[in-house]
């Protein structure tokens, strides 16, 4: 429904390909040479060839047309071609351009086209360079057909593709729809048990005065005491995605990562903490309070064993943790937390922990109180101008492996191009009645971090959103650095671009 009522755009998985060959005939320009690996994708993922019947109504459902014609799903975006050499995070600004753009291009006639597209970006190598050829891969892709894993599986399919594709599917545009089942929906496949405590913890608290929802011990679900920037609103005519990333190099997150280790925590449950951290010092000292709500999204797929590891569809829960500003305050100036702060760890642990309770059970999930509404379209229509239910949220999409599975390994092919994905980008679109802020976070497996922040234009409520968003990263990146160098406590002036110094 969000799709339906312009709430909501494209997701966007996207990946740095490096593709040879070994006659030299690969040109990125061509349609032709990918079609063989999107339709090695179509294969192995049967939800790319259904569309939705109804979308606009309250019970929309999937069909499948008799084939798809893959002009309407394969795009070609003018390369850019730098004059002068970038660096690795000038170059991911300049993809962030064109993703933001992705994000806000609505999906049309999805009852009869499947709503997925693939953009090819290729990259112009520098004068005098040599070596395989540089595109940027954009799968941009709408909700109803996968969550954010989903489009690390199609990545994982299409690299393989390119790689086999060419030996076993022609180059005809004409596809036939993949006539393989379906993956079950979430709740078909799972017991979403919502208990009578958790269901009027969320329900009854909308309908009553906060002070008997706090006499009968229920949180009150009104926000208005943490920072959630502006209500929600949309406005089809100025809806658009705002959105920077920041370049986690591999040597500052190996090193990030091993002190999570040293402290028991997960990178999500560090991660949680250390945005809260630098929100209370870039937010505006004039807003009315400095907590923070915060929503984590979980993957549910290692408690489904109908779900395969690689296959796309939406899995996905979140968790609800909340910032009470409990937190000592630094001097002005001060680049906190460090490694030795131990109450900062501490609660980055009760996050870990929270977090593996939340993704061991399928019990109170926040995905199981959707059977409770029966009308989605005057729900999402009656949020607007009510204040958002979280500040920011963090979605993070874990690791890429780009290793080919078993059964691609024993394919025997000729003229076999050599492809790999050296870095990979998650981003969201604006989301009307979501969160002020959404940072989305993906790693190459042995390789970098790349942690996207996104937003709705104009709902920050911050005197130059791009500033904040900009100040944001680097203060995430600032204290990473801080954390991981070598001083008993965290240190800006001992940072560098090219990482923490060595221990």
């Amino acid at each position: 429904m969000r799709h339906a009522l312009g709430f909501y755009g494209a997701l966007t998985l996207t990946g740095l390909y490096s593709i040879s060959d070994s006659v030299n005939t690969f040109d990125p320009s061509n349609f032709e040479h990918f079609v063989p690996a999107l339709k090695h994708c179509i294969a192995a993922h049967p939800i790319l060839s259904v569309a939705i019947q109804g979308q606009a109504s309250e019970t929309p459902s999937f069909t499948r047309p008799a084939y798809l014609d893959l002009r309407r799903h394969l795009h070609v975006v003018p390369a850019f071609s730098p004059s002068v050499f970038l660096t690795p995070q000038e170059d991911l600004n300049l993809i962030t351009q064109v993703t933001k753009e992705i994000h806000d291009q609505p999906f049309l006639e999805v009852d009869q086209y499947p709503p997925w597209k693939v953009c090819i970006v290729p990259v112009f190598n520098q004068p005098g360079s040599t070596g395989a050829q540089k595109i940027y891969i954009i799968f941009a892709y709408s909700h109803t057909h996968g969550d954010g894993r989903s489009g690390l599986a199609f990545h994982k399919s299409f690299l393989e593709g390119l790689q086999v594709g060419h030996d076993l599917y022609d180059r005809k545009y004409i596809c036939p729809s993949s006539k393989s089942l379906l993956p079950s929906p979430l709740e078909e496949v799972c017991d979403l048990t919502i208990s009578w405590s958790y269901l009027l913890s969320n329900v009854l608290p909308s309908l009553m005065p906060s002070f008997v929802s706090s006499l009968l011990g229920f949180p009150s679900s009104k926000v208005t005491s943490a920072w959630t920037g502006r209500p929600m609103c949309h406005e089809p005519s100025n809806f658009c995605t705002g959105s920077e990333a920041l370049l986690v190099e591999k040597p500052l997150l190996d090193a990030m990562l091993e002190i999570c280790r040293e402290h028991d925590v997960k990178f999500t449950g560090f991660f949680n903490h250390l945005v809260a951290r630098v929100l209370d010092t870039v937010l505006p000292p004039d807003i009315p309070s400095r907590h923070l709500i915060g929503q984590i999204v979980v993957d549910l797929r290692p408690l489904i064993p109908a779900y395969a590891e690689n296959q796309m569809g939406n899995s996905v829960s979140a968790l609800r943790v909340a910032s009470t500003g409990s937190y000592p305050k630094p001097k002005r100036g001060a680049a906190v937390p460090s490694k030795h702060d131990e109450m900062f760890w501490a609660a980055a642990r009760r996050t870990t922990m929270q977090l593996g309770d939340c993704v061991s059970t399928f019990a109170d999930q926040p995905i199981g109180l959707l059977r409770y509404l029966s009308q989605f379209r005057p729900w999402f229509l009656a949020q607007l101008g009510k204040p958002r239910d979280s500040s920011y949220e963090i979605s993070n999409a874990v690791v890429f492996d780009p290793q080919p599975l078993e059964s691609c390994q024993t394919i025997s092919t000729t003229g076999r191009m050599n492809c790999d994905i050296e870095r990979m980008l998650f981003s969201q679109p604006a989301n009307a009645t979501g969160s002020a802020l959404n940072f989305q976070l993906v790693t190459r497996k042995g390789g970098d971090m790349v942690i996207t922040l996104n937003w709705q234009l104009g709902i920050l409520d911050v005197p130059d959103e791009e500033i904040f968003i900009r100040d944001i990263l680097r203060k995430v990146q600032d204290l990473m650095l801080g954390i991981c160098c070598v001083c008993p406590t965290a240190c800006i002036h001992c940072s560098s671009p090219t990482g923490p110094k060595k221990k």
